[in-house]
């Protein structure tokens, strides 16, 4: 984790928060799009998994007599397309959440902007791949990884702690999104980095040169002998 140093902007030269918001809504725009496109491929999916289900070949008689054997095998087939669909799903998620992580990083270590802070004149600074990694990887778990893993929960039959993480996807992408108004997201803080406008430039500490210095209380150096020449006696 990168620790943050003062944020030397100004409150004039800090981003508007409704520039801010305008930017995370394009961007998030273009993930539903690829949330879509997951569904879809995620959709087909389930759809093969039930089309080439095998038979389970229960008579009515069967199941009025409780053929336990018969009824068990049928029990077994079920539990496998029902873990299939639940791996799919599952799946999904985790490329949904890999595609927004891609998105961010790729496009914040190249040219230090995503597609919503271009259109809007806004970029991050500094630039480097790994702070463009941290912060795409606290973007992610705001925007939808919490919210992944609590449908993750309820796909996978835990109801309840299903419940108790979508509360706390809720309080991440709040607090991290209300931290705005500070002048820096988590994320921002995360990663050591500062959304400023595009034609701002980059902030470079101040360098300061160490001359050494001669102490105070030293004692005074002694006084150099002079040479006075003598005067030879003339005979």
């Amino acid at each position: 984790m990168y620790t943050s140093s003062p944020d030397p902007l100004t409150p004039q030269d800090r981003p508007a928060i409704a520039r801010r918001a305008i930017a995370w809504s394009v961007d998030f725009a273009l993930i539903l799009v690829a949330a879509y496109a997951i569904g879809v491929y995620t959709a087909h999916q389930i759809t093969d998994v039930w089309s080439n289900a095998p038979e389970i070949g229960l008579s009515s008689w069967q199941i009025i007599t409780g053929d336990g054997s018969a009824i068990s095998k049928a029990g077994q087939i079920a539990t496998s397309l029902w873990d299939q669909v639940v791996t799919a799903v599952i799946q999904g998620f985790l490329l949904l959440a890999a595609t927004t992580f891609v998105y961010h990083w790729s496009t914040l270590a190249v040219t230090g902007r995503t597609v919503g802070k271009a259109l809007v004149g806004l970029r991050i600074t500094p630039r480097t791949p790994a702070r463009a990694a941290a912060r795409a990887a606290v973007t992610t778990i705001a925007d939808v990884g919490c919210f992944s893993f609590a449908c993750c929960l309820l796909i996978s039959g835990h109801p309840v702690w299903s419940v108790f993480a979508w509360l706390g996807a809720v309080a991440v992408f709040w607090f991290n999104a209300l931290s705005a108004y500070s002048g820096r997201t988590v994320a921002d803080r995360v990663a050591g980095t500062r959304v400023v406008h595009a034609e701002t430039p980059d902030y470079a500490p101040p360098t300061t040169t160490w001359t050494p210095q001669a102490p105070q209380n030293a004692p005074a150096a002694p006084p150099m002998p002079q040479y006075e020449p003598q005067s030879t006696p003339v005979p």
